[in-house]
């Protein structure tokens, strides 16, 4: 950001050092108008703000649309509503071939049988019974591999060239808020797991569907509906487990710094788990998007990779379709490095970290 500053400041300087003593008449060239670049449409803090709102708000449409600057909301729930049908119309076959004996029982689907229980409170307290001791050995295991990792993910913040000295702290202070809240926060609590159970629970009354496929061919204005309820209930299911989300999504800011023609710089903000994180990205408008400028210099040094620009967000159907799964903890840490709770490592690296 300040080469920058530094060099849009050095180019102003040298215009105006040159132009300023010239009192010859001007060439022919010269007197051309000169062509800027087109600026573009947005700025770089448009869309990661739109995002921002619609998660406050829990504005299913606006967020898809926010996902999408370059296609208006009516396209969207013309190909929504198009894949839905697509969707009904291979379920109105399979549902003909398990009538002929074709294929298995739909009620032999994990998925079906959840949604069936999560229809009743007598069915979530048969998924607490069920689900806990699993989780229970599930969240054992990936706290034994987070605990691991951790000393090696704090060199490896300590090591990244990308990051400045703020950053690396204010990295190195999350992780310790994280080892302090997966500490805290007992994961396999039967109560916990009730409670996130019901509030799913509420969700899938609120639909009324009997059937979980039957989610997958719903026509947008129902889907938008239920979308809604949907990021309010992801909120209500990690407050649950003491992750406070709409706190930390109203700590957000997002700013654009240092705008000139297709570059900007992205400023943002915010306060996650106790600890304040800001950091600056470069951005360039780049084939209709707003995109780092990492990513553009990749692309630009491997043509041959075939990366498309426009697929750099993420189909939302193969979200859903998707299970979400966490993130892999750092290889153990080598046995010639310790760290302590002040954030000190062995390895001839120090760094302050205060968790609050």
């Amino acid at each position: 950001m300040k080469r920058i500053s530094m060099m849009l400041a050095a180019s102003l300087a040298c215009a105006v050092g040159f132009a300023g003593p010239m009192s010859a008449a001007p060439s022919a060239e010269d007197a051309l108008p000169a062509v800027s670049a087109e600026a573009p449409p947005t700025r770089a803090s448009d869309q990661p703000n739109a995002l921002l709102l619609a998660l406050k708000e829990n504005d299913f449409a606006a967020l898809l649309a926010a996902s999408d600057y370059n296609e208006d909301l009516v396209e969207i729930a013309r190909r929504w509503d198009e894949q839905a049908d697509g969707r009904r119309l291979i379920q109105e076959q399979t549902v003909e071939k398990l009538a002929a004996g074709d294929a298995a029982v739909m009620s032999d689907d994990p998925m079906q049988q959840a949604w069936t229980k999560l229809q009743s409170a007598e069915g979530v307290d048969l998924l607490v019974a069920e689900w806990q001791p699993k989780i229970a050995k599930e969240v054992g295991d990936s706290l034994m591999k987070f605990n691991l990792g951790f000393g090696a993910t704090l060199i490896a913040i300590a090591n990244d060239k990308d990051l400045n000295a703020i950053e690396m702290q204010q990295l190195t202070q999350l992780m310790y808020a994280v080892q302090n809240w997966t500490g805290r926060v007992d994961f396999a609590d039967a109560e916990r797991l009730r409670r996130a159970l019901q509030a799913v629970s509420r969700l899938v009354r609120q639909t009324g569907l009997k059937r979980f496929e039957d989610t997958r061919t719903l026509h947008f204005e129902d889907a938008v509906v239920h979308g809604d309820a949907l990021i309010a209930t992801v909120k209500e299911v990690l407050a649950v487990y003491d992750l406070p989300v709409e706190e930390i999504l109203n700590s957000v800011r997002i700013s654009e710094v240092d705008a000139y023609e297709d570059k900007a710089t992205l400023h943002m903000e915010a306060r996650v788990l106790g600890v304040n994180l800001s950091t600056d990205i470069r951005m360039q408008y780049h084939n209709g998007d707003w995109v780092d400028v990492r990513v553009v210099e990749m692309l630009d040094n491997h043509p041959e990779s075939g990366a498309n620009p426009d697929n750099e967000s993420a189909d939302l159907e193969a979200l859903i379709d998707t299970p979400a799964t966490a993130p892999s903890p750092a290889d153990p840490v080598s046995p010639s490095y310790s760290c302590t709770p002040e954030g000190k490592l062995d390895a001839g690296v120090e760094i302050e970290a205060r968790a609050e």
